[in-house]
């Protein structure tokens, strides 16, 4: 009970450092996608194409951290905040900067990220008031996914691709923030009315 007690507290394991590189790597994205005249550039620019690897990095982070996790016994207390902080980090810098470039539209952004900060907002909640953090739901994972096609679409030019899968995000991002809240609720009402 103590060694999983431990080992469910540690930071440095190789699939937290998997979560925090992903979140890093949103850096050199920005600087390399920002660089020279970026509203002039077209899909086979170098810039866009070094942007696009940086984009496959990250999306191979995502991946294998939760293979080492699972293979090595490395779920943790703290995987369980990175994984979900990584993403979002990551994804709204890519989004900031895509809308930079006049690539995405702001009011997409808007959502995504106040969306995400109402999730923060609540998961900081559970974490003082009953010691629990909740993990991000599968239906949260996808809609990154479809959010990171969407990005690679608008990387591209490739218009129409790109808004429909913006407003595909923007469904799903609603939909997990429901099922959010529906744990949220069934989190906060557990042990209010304990049997005597």
């Amino acid at each position: 009970m103590v060694i999983r007690h431990l080992q469910s507290n540690r930071f440095f394991t190789i699939s937290n450092l998997l979560s925090i590189s992903r979140a890093i790597l949103a850096i050199p994205f920005a600087l390399v996608m920002l660089s020279d005249s970026p509203s002039a550039r077209s899909p086979s620019d170098n810039s866009t194409l070094w942007g696009i690897v940086i984009l496959a990095l990250a999306a191979l982070t995502d991946k294998l951290d939760g293979v080492f996790a699972r293979k090595f016994n490395q779920v943790t207390e703290w995987g369980k905040i990175l994984d979900p902080v990584a993403d979002k980090v990551g994804i709204a810098v890519v989004a900031i900067t895509l809308v930079m470039l006049n690539l995405i539209p702001l009011w997409f952004v808007v959502i995504m990220i106040s969306r995400d900060l109402l999730i923060l907002a609540g998961g900081m909640y559970l974490k003082k008031k009953k010691g629990v953090v909740l993990q991000s739901n599968q239906l949260g994972k996808w809609t990154i996914g479809v959010i990171a096609l969407a990005m690679f679409f608008a990387m591209m030019r490739w218009g129409v691709a790109a808004d429909v899968f913006l407003w595909v995000s923007v469904a799903m991002l609603a939909g997990s923030l429901v099922l959010y809240v529906q744990r949220f609720l069934q989190v906060m009402n557990q042990n209010l009315n304990p049997k005597p």
